[in-house]
C-alpha cells in the first residue's frame, strides 16, 4: 500500500483536521498496534527540516525503519547528527481518532506557514509517506520541481523516462 493522490482539507483554528480516508488505511497497515475495534492509528510527523515548508508524515513501521538506518551511521558523525536533529528530535508521534481526525500542534502549523486561524492544507501522497503543505507552498514546490525536470529534458520526451529501465526478461 502506498500514499497517492492530492487532497485539500480544512484545518480549524485549534489545529483539528481530518486525515483523508485512503491515507488512514495506509497508516493503519503500517501500525502494528492498530486495533480495528478502537480505530485509533498512530503516525509520525516530521517538522524538523527547516529547508522544506511541509510536514512529512510516516506510518510507524516506515519511521522505525528510517530510525534503524540513522542508527547505522557512526555516532558523532555530521550525517547522523543532522538526521537526528531533523528526524529524531524534529518529529512527534500523534494519533488519529476513531473519526479520522487529529490535532496539529501550533509548531506544525507554524512550520508550514498556516494561519493561526486555520486554513487549508494539501495532503500530497509520496509513496511511503505523505506531505502536508499550504496550497500556495504545494503549488510553488510543484512548479519548481517541474521546471527542473523540464530543464533536464530540454530535448523533450516523457517524464516516465526518469524511471530506471525495466529488468530484462
Amino acid at each position: 500500500m502506498h500514499f497517492s493522490g492530492t487532497i485539500t482539507q480544512r484545518v480549524d483554528g485549534k489545529g483539528r483536521v481530518s486525515i483523508p480516508a485512503d491515507f488512514r488505511r495506509v497508516l493503519e497497515a503500517g501500525d502494528a498496534q492498530f486495533d480495528p475495534e478502537v480505530k485509533r492509528v498512530r503516525m509520525r510527523v516530521v517538522y524538523g527540516d527547516d529547508s522544506r515548508r511541509c510536514l512529512e508524515v510516516y506510518p510507524i513501521a516506515r519511521f522505525e525503519a528510517l530510525m534503524s538506518r540513522i542508527a547505522q551511521l557512526p555516532q558523532g558523525s555530521d550525517e547522523r547528527e543532522i538526521l537526528e536533529l531533523c528526524y529524531v528530535s524534529g518529529s512527534e508521534q500523534i494519533e488519529v481518532d476513531a473519526d479520522g481526525r487529529t490535532v496539529f500542534a501550533q509548531r506544525f502549523r507554524d512550520h508550514i506557514g498556516l494561519s493561526r486561524d486555520g486554513g487549508e492544507a494539501v495532503f500530497a501522497g509520496a509513496l511511503d509517506t505523505f506531505r502536508i503543505w499550504t496550497p500556495e507552498e504545494f503549488e510553488a514546490e510543484r512548479a519548481r520541481k517541474l521546471a527542473a525536470v523540464k530543464a533536464r529534458m530540454a530535448g523533450g520526451g516523457s517524464i516516465l523516462s526518469l524511471l530506471p529501465p525495466l529488468p530484462a526478461g
